[in-house]
């Protein structure tokens, strides 16, 4: 089902990235624009074909595919098949050209054949907080917005493809299995036998490539759980203790504390 929502923008403009429009299951009709538009703006595609024409280039767009159109670039796209779906996201912000000139992908991008699905969880929730709260939601979709980048960044430079390589491919069985068991009780050992790889070098892996140890990376997949948890849900600090892993809540609130600055009961507090 088609939607979109175009916030009334305010004071949003005094912050460093916004949403200025989103669509949702978008059928795409025929866009031409011989001077560009304003804002950046992010595409997916979500089923049939289309085509972008840009900078004297003609580039067919198929399913699960990303592609970015800077401001102010002349173009023009259209479908190919009767059923071209997009998510679409077009946002501004003091920071976002200077950010994504920094990362060196303020300019038409395309990338075919990647996965578009975490895009398009945080594209979904930004559209129900901005739906949900007409006051505060642009200042709560301005930090899913920033996530949305750094996840279009992940994709753009296919970072992933470092771990499908013979040293680290473990690796990634072990952020997938730590994904999907973080609420249960989880050893070092275990992350290492998954791995195949002693703890020691499971340690090397992890700080190589994120400076962080194993179980601390896990204590921050926890903690972002139990943020979502906090906001979106109404279950008790003990019960989402519980289900992210931690089993006390004493434990929990420290552990929650030192990486947020604030206790757990706080952030619910502010935010919700």
């Amino acid at each position: 089902m088609f939607k979109q929502i175009y916030p009334v923008i305010g004071d949003e403009k005094d912050l460093p990235f916004y949403v200025v429009g989103l669509g949702l299951d978008s059928w795409q009709f025929p866009i031409k624009r011989a001077e560009g538009y304003e804002y950046p703006q992010i595409f997916l595609s979500r089923s049939g074909e289309g085509e972008v024409i840009i900078n004297g280039e003609t580039v067919k767009i198929l399913p699960d595919s990303v592609f970015y159109i800077p401001p102010f670039c002349p173009h023009e796209y259209h479908a190919l098949s009767e059923s071209w779906f997009l998510d679409w996201i077009s946002f501004s912000g003091n920071q976002v050209i200077p950010l994504l000139e920094k990362w060196k992908l303020n300019k038409f991008t395309h990338i075919p054949n990647c996965d578009v699905d975490r895009l398009r969880r945080i594209m979904t929730k930004t559209y129900y907080t901005l739906k949900s709260d007409k006051l505060y939601g642009n200042h709560y979709a301005s930090a899913q917005l920033y996530d949305f980048l750094i996840e279009y960044r992940k994709i753009a430079d296919n970072r992933l493809s470092s771990f499908y390589t013979a040293q680290t491919v473990a690796l990634a069985d072990v952020l997938q299995f730590i994904e999907e068991h973080y609420s249960e009780q989880i050893k070092l050992s275990d992350l290492a036998k998954i791995a195949g790889v002693t703890e020691q070098h499971l340690c090397r892996l992890f700080k190589k490539n994120f400076q962080l140890r194993p179980m601390e990376y896990l204590a921050q997949v926890r903690i972002q759980h139990a943020k979502d948890l906090l906001v979106y849900s109404d279950k008790s600090i003990g019960q989402i203790s519980d289900e992210t892993g931690f089993q006390d809540s004493s434990y929990f609130s420290v552990v929650f504390k030192r990486y947020e600055n604030v206790t757990p009961g706080e952030y619910r507090k502010i935010k919700v």
